[in-house]
């Protein structure tokens, strides 16, 4: 492929929307570092390089290699999760991190991208033709509910219903009939008391404190306290940035991860949350169009699929972070700190940029 050919294929304005969304984080972890790139900020910015980098590549290889390959990825993520449970070192009571040597990876990251990958792929093979209830409905449910119980045995409850929510997208993207969700939704529910049972105590503290936000303030809702505090006082406009009280003086907790949200409200107040809110409107209406394009079913279930488990990631810690819902351990999509979880994310969109680049291609059946 000549140079200029590459440079071509590359969606520059997609991407840098992109970089503008990650260096509204990195400034955040700036920030909150009190002015300094150490601990957080130049990791991040590190990390932006690398997914670029692999942004650059995945969207240029032909959406038919990720296609042909993804029930390899779905393997090979599989063995890694089975690793990590097995290998990994207990860190407050969870065995996530999976430690390479040279770099340290949380494979359950990665499982998000690839259940949408695998689930795309298998509901492109079959196109919805056969009305067994088998081939439609048990053995994609099969291949999702593997890593959403291995990753639930982590313990990792967030990233759990993440991929769990985003097998159901791939679901109702592929076609599946509303009754089938409205079934399947009866069924969890009832089956609710079982899935208590199995969830560790501090889980079920999060729940029980999330249905009395004003009990134990100094306690268990101390998190959700102070990030309230924090959003609350930043008005609309914020106290500028490097100016946050809560923040700098430590009083909001994991502000690096799951709070940065509640950092951005508090420094640039609810213009500056507006602005994010803006840019990432842009990102996921852009995304759905340039998914929209392709004129494979796989590229189409993909890239729908991927924006719309995004959008979830978003909505899922805004409402923890405000209250609306119970904390889960849900970072912010592309803002947060965390390795692999920005590298994750600019796989999948590379992943869409390929169905896009390659919107005539084929993929077989």
């Amino acid at each position: 492929m000549r140079t200029s050919s590459f440079i071509n294929k590359i969606h520059w304005p997609f991407i840098l929307l992109l970089i503008l969304i990650s260096s509204i984080g990195i400034a955040l972890l700036y920030s909150i570092a009190d002015g300094q790139w150490n601990p957080w900020a130049l990791r991040q910015s590190i990390r932006l390089s690398i997914g670029l980098i692999l942004l650059f590549v995945v969207s240029q290889v032909n959406i038919k290699f990720w296609y042909q390959h993804a029930y390899h990825f779905y393997f090979f993520c599989i063995f890694l999760i089975v690793a990590t449970l097995l290998f990994s070192r207990e860190i407050s009571g969870a065995k996530r991190w999976l430690n390479l040597y040279f770099f340290t990876m949380q494979p359950a990251e990665v499982f998000k991208i690839i259940i949408i990958l695998s689930l795309a792929k298998y509901f492109n093979s079959i196109k919805l033709q056969s009305y067994d209830i088998k081939q439609r409905i048990l053995v994609p449910f099969l291949i999702l509910l593997i890593p959403v119980l291995l990753i639930f045995k982590q313990p990792d409850l967030g990233t759990s219903l993440i991929i769990l929510f985003s097998g159901i997208i791939v679901f109702f993207v592929s076609g599946i009939r509303i009754k089938t969700f409205f079934i399947s939704g009866f069924i969890g529910i009832t089956s609710f008391p079982l899935l208590w049972y199995f969830l560790k105590d501090y889980q079920k503290s999060r729940i029980i404190n999330f249905l009395d936000q004003q009990n134990d303030l100094l306690g268990a809702n101390y998190h959700i306290t102070q990030s309230k505090i924090a959003l609350g006082s930043g008005g609309f406009f914020g106290k500028g940035y490097l100016e946050g009280t809560q923040s700098h003086l430590q009083f909001i907790p994991e502000m690096q991860t799951d709070f940065i949200f509640s950092v951005l409200g508090e420094e640039f107040g609810l213009f500056g949350i507006l602005i994010l809110f803006f840019l990432y409107a842009t990102l996921i209406l852009w995304s759905i169009n340039l998914s929209l394009d392709s004129r494979n079913f796989f590229s189409k279930i993909f890239g729908i699929s991927f924006i719309t488990s995004f959008f979830l990631s978003i909505f899922i810690n805004v409402g923890m972070v405000t209250g609306i819902i119970p904390v889960v351990g849900v970072p912010l999509p592309l803002c947060s700190f965390g390795g692999s979880a920005m590298i994750s994310f600019f796989i999948g969109f590379g992943i869409l940029l390929s169905g896009y680049n390659f919107k005539d291609q084929k993929v077989d059946g």
